[in-house]
């Protein structure tokens, strides 16, 4: 067995030796009392079913051949009385003479309002042919009726008690189930945290990695030109070709809508241009003939109210569909050209080649070991959270045992006990918290 397991058995042998101590001394009178109780209700349980079956005997033996209608009125109704109570005595006789006080009371109550019950009916019948028997079972009643009411009295004076003491037992089993599942919650806590050391030492080695790739002169170049065309791209976007990107979404939407019916070689271009903007302009011919084709087109459409996109918009971007027919783009596709064309030549190097393939490798082991790593830590915070709820209600149970204990018993908890099972509430480790830059 694990400490910690050892620990919460430990607290809890000492809780229920301490809980024994104070209860006990005042329970030991009650349960005596009860015991006492429980056993004198078996002992008129069993008296009255035995001699009830020798009446169902007897009026058995009564009934055969009678000739006389009140006598057998008298030994029928005597002979169901007592079929009646013998069955609630056999039930009866199913409950333990050690049960508790108030399941006691409950079960001479079944039993008496059936013998009652069954005796008020037939009482009048009985009178006349058998008054000895139906004055024992009377006698019996009655006795069962004072045993009742002595129960019923001596529950309500213990009842106090009892339920203190059924408070605390409760109080005490819910808080050594708290303790323990604390226990298990800071044993996965552990292990998690040690899962993620091993993630974030392995994604260190990979970054490590990557770093050594990224520091290779032809790799550093590849990365500068990577870097020049994502500027080239955005100032294509942002700036050449602004107003006119939504307008290209627009057609094509419309068109694969069936709103807007274009030849097929239009609109290839257009969804090129929408796709991969800068690279569809660096393989066009000088000049873009195949873009000033789609805007003049586009212009034509807007001049003619075919394509509505309102005044001061449509005002606009014809402005630009302008600027951009008569040459404005060809600095920017001379140098998106040129940066391409820089970029094919470092990739036809064997080592670039081999470098890409490792730190795409690497990328996706990283976000592998990333994503188990977060999905580590947010386990961790789960148990983190469920740690602190049930902390608390840990510290509920035990301050309620110990004020149950103090206003009724005036005792105390003691210190050294409350103590341990306060550490064992505030034992959780620190949260680990891991974690590196993405390659």
């Amino acid at each position: 067995m694990k400490e910690g397991g050892k620990k919460v058995a430990d607290i809890e042998k000492a809780l229920q030796h301490w809980t024994a101590s104070v209860i006990d001394p005042q329970l030991k009178p009650l349960q005596a009392k009860t015991k006492q109780l429980g056993e004198t209700a078996h002992s008129i349980a069993s008296s009255l079913e035995s001699r009830c079956r020798e009446f169902i005997r007897n009026t058995k033996y009564d009934m055969s051949g009678l000739g006389d209608s009140r006598r057998l009125r008298a030994a029928m109704g005597l002979n169901r009385v007592s079929g009646e109570i013998v069955t609630a005595c056999g039930e009866f006789a199913k409950s333990s003479s050690n049960t508790s006080i108030s399941e006691l009371e409950t079960s001479i109550t079944r039993l008496l309002r059936v013998a009652s019950s069954s005796y008020n009916e037939a009482a009048k019948a009985m009178a006349s042919h058998y008054a000895s028997e139906r004055g024992w079972l009377r006698a019996e009643i009655e006795g069962l009726v004072r045993l009742y009411s002595q129960t019923s009295q001596f529950r309500t004076r213990s009842r106090d008690i009892t339920s203190i003491h059924d408070q605390i037992q409760e109080h005490s089993k819910t808080l050594v189930e708290n303790l323990a599942t604390l226990q298990d919650l800071t044993d996965s806590r552990i292990r998690l945290d040690k899962e993620i050391q091993q993630l974030v030492s392995n994604e260190g080695t990979l970054l490590e990695a990557n770093e050594r790739i990224e520091s290779d002169s032809e790799i550093r170049a590849l990365n500068a030109k990577e870097a020049e065309l994502k500027k080239l791209r955005k100032r294509l976007l942002n700036e050449e070709m602004s107003r006119l990107g939504g307008v290209f979404t627009r057609l094509l939407s419309s068109h694969q809508r069936g709103e807007v019916h274009a030849h097929p070689q239009a609109i290839g271009v257009l969804t090129r241009y929408v796709k991969t903007p800068l690279t569809t302009l660096a393989k066009e011919s000088d000049g873009y003939p195949e873009l000033t084709d789609l805007l003049e087109g586009v212009s034509e459409s807007i001049e003619s109210n075919k394509l509505p996109l309102g005044e001061k918009k449509a005002k606009k971007t014809l402005e630009r569909a302008k600027r951009i027919i008569n040459g404005s783009l060809k600095p920017i596709q001379k140098e998106a050209r040129e940066a391409f064309t820089a970029r094919s030549q470092i990739l036809r190097s064997p080592n670039v080649k081999q470098l890409r393939t490792q730190r795409s490798d690497l990328r996706a082991e990283y976000t592998r070991s990333r994503d188990s790593r977060e999905l580590l830590e947010s386990k961790i915070k789960s148990i983190a959270e469920q740690t602190t709820l049930l902390g608390a209600q840990a510290k509920t149970h035990l301050d309620t045992i110990d004020d149950l204990a103090t206003k009724n018993f005036e005792k105390r908890i003691p210190r050294e006990l409350r103590e341990d099972i306060l550490t064992q509430v505030s034992s959780a480790p620190p949260v680990f918290s891991g974690g590196q830059a993405r390659p």
